[in-house]
């Protein structure tokens, strides 16, 4: 730390968890683990600074033009190999763990697959599984629901019609849906990733499973891994004797025909691939739902304008395309206001330098790491004027302009979120089919705290009673 304290970089040390300690001291004192980074922010905007994690060294650049500058050298770098080491006994060597030629290979194929016409073409799929899935609630009481459930539920189901042709919520685990024992495999290894015994005693020993915990947590990700190659399994089988229509193919039947410059992709490449896709798909628009439905609540006057912008321009007995949703225009710049503000994805996975380099003026030395942080230009008065403010608004003024690189919910240049359309799309559809659907309102005594583990989240469920509009 010395070698960047001497380039003026002002670094903060803490005996093995680092900056973590702000984080829990955050948590804590104010019931959000970013409260100080969103703080400092406004009150001590910093170019770059460093601390650590254990024994290594992280770099964390804020300036734009750093942020640039790294996302346009990012081969400089690669993803910490033990910092995703855990998430790859599930994810394998799918699009976000990999690296290289590996990586781009694989999105030339998901990027040739996934376009716009075939985003466009599945709305309609989108819209009916979000419909169907609200509506089923009618069957419970409608009283303390677990909002992130159902979401989760809804984009879990989305991505596995989109990927699978099935409805994934039918295969379960020890009695549990698919997409929530994904959710919660996501969160335990998230808490791991950041535990000290992982930092103490490493990966390779949660992996051998000695404490049951560990062991409970390998079982159920070889089990998750063993359902979607059963799947892969059975398709083979169909696809043997039947010849695939070709209008409704999904993403299997076009991995499992592709054939490129790398040759066939193999079964356990595919399940990569799947698992990859569907937490990424799942799991982070589920909480970007979550979290825009409480502040809907938390702020009646935007809800009463999202409603009424709904009434107008959101028919749900009609097919949905591009062009509504598009005219969906508050409800966008809410989305994007609860990015800005509350994002599920607060930054990147940790990078590892492969070579001594220069960072703009700053030299990096090789072996050291990259974090970067979504929050802080985002609070930063620079590029957002009374940033600790809610503001949908401010996305809809004509005049308003930012740098590019302080607003990167879904990462930048060619690594950024192969499925941000995709997500903006199914959270419009989800929010104008509740709001259609149901008068809903928030459990007056819940407070909300956000911590920080695999993603950030509300610590305790929202939960919701919700009510049939009367007009249905």
């Amino acid at each position: 730390m010395r070698h960047y304290r001497k380039q003026g970089i002002s670094c903060f040390f803490f005996p093995l968890i680092g900056e973590y300690k702000n984080s829990i001291a955050s948590l804590k004192n104010h019931g959000d683990a970013r409260y100080h980074i969103k703080v400092k922010a406004q009150t001590k905007p910093e170019r770059i600074v460093c601390s650590n994690l254990g024994s290594e060294v992280q770099i964390i650049p804020y300036d734009t033009a750093l942020i640039k500058d790294y996302y346009l050298n990012s081969d400089n770098y690669i993803k910490d190999p033990i910092f995703i080491d855990l998430y790859s006994q599930l994810l394998g060597r799918g699009l976000l763990t990999s690296e290289g030629k590996q990586w781009k290979a694989q999105r030339k194929i998901l990027s040739n697959n996934f376009h716009f016409g075939f985003l466009k073409a599945i709305l309609p799929s989108v819209q009916h599984t979000v419909h169907e899935i609200l509506h089923e609630l009618r069957n419970t009481s409608l009283d303390n629901i677990n909002l992130m459930d159902v979401f989760q539920r809804i984009t879990g189901e989305v991505v596995g019609k989109i990927f699978f042709g099935e409805q994934l919520n039918h295969y379960k685990i020890n009695n549990t849906p698919l997409t929530l024992e994904l959710a919660d495999i996501m969160t335990q290894i998230g808490s791991l990733n950041l535990s000290v015994e992982r930092h103490l005693l490493g990966t390779w020993f949660i992996q051998k499973g000695i404490f049951p915990k560990h062991k409970k947590l390998m079982n159920r990700i070889h089990d998750f891994r063993d359902i979607c190659r059963s799947i892969i399994t059975e398709r083979k089988r169909i696809r043997s004797f039947a010849k695939v229509d070709q209008s409704s193919k999904d993403m299997l039947d076009m991995l499992l025909e592709y054939s490129g410059e790398e040759g066939k992709i193999n079964e356990e490449e595919i399940i990569d691939q799947f698992v990859t896709f569907f937490m990424a798909g799942m799991d982070t628009t589920g909480h970007l739902v979550t979290m825009a439905v409480y502040l809907l609540e938390k702020h009646p006057e935007y809800k009463a304008k999202m409603i009424e912008e709904v009434k107008t321009h959101y028919n749900p007995s009609e097919k949905v395309d591009v062009d509504d949703l598009n005219k969906l225009e508050f409800t966008t710049a809410f989305l994007k206001e609860t990015l800005r503000t509350a994002t599920p994805v607060p930054g990147i996975f940790p990078r590892k330098a492969v070579k001594d380099h220069n960072l703009g003026e700053f030299q990096i030395k090789k072996g050291d790491t990259i974090l970067l942080d979504y929050f802080y230009n985002c609070f930063n008065e620079e590029h957002f004027k009374g940033g600790q403010k809610f503001d949908p608004y401010r996305w809809l003024e004509k005049e308003m302009s930012f740098d590019g690189y302080a607003f990167t919910p879904f990462s930048a240049g060619p690594r950024n979120c192969i499925g941000q359309h995709l997500a903006l799309n199914e959270s419009r559809i989800i929010l104008a089919e509740l709001l259609t659907m149901y008068d809903l309102s928030l459990k007056k005594d819940y407070q909300m705290r956000l911590i920080f583990s695999f993603l950030y989240e509300p610590e305790k469920p929202v939960v919701a009673d919700l009510e049939v509009k009367k007009n249905l």
